[in-house]
């Protein structure tokens, strides 16, 4: 079972991430040539921001979840369209 402080360190994990998810959307938007965010860029990006290492898949879970708040399409298990 987990406790309060384990809680609270996954609810700051969870936000942390989809703000560094927004952050890659963002950033492939403004600068990208493709209207498409790389898992990759927010593996990156999640280490650079908040030093939270994940994986692609992890990453590509949170980018869905960015997408799909914007209304875009999501990516699928190759990372594409």
């Amino acid at each position: 079972m987990m406790g309060l402080r384990d809680r609270l360190a996954a609810r700051q994990r969870h936000t942390q991430l989809l703000a560094a998810a927004n952050r890659t959307i963002h950033t492939q938007l403004l600068h990208g040539n493709t209207l498409r965010p790389e898992p990759a860029t927010m593996v990156a990006l999640s280490f650079a921001m908040f030093a939270i290492r994940l994986d692609a898949a992890e990453a590509r879970d949170y980018l869905n979840a960015a997408l799909a708040e914007r209304g875009y399409p999501l990516l699928n298990e190759g990372g594409d369209q």
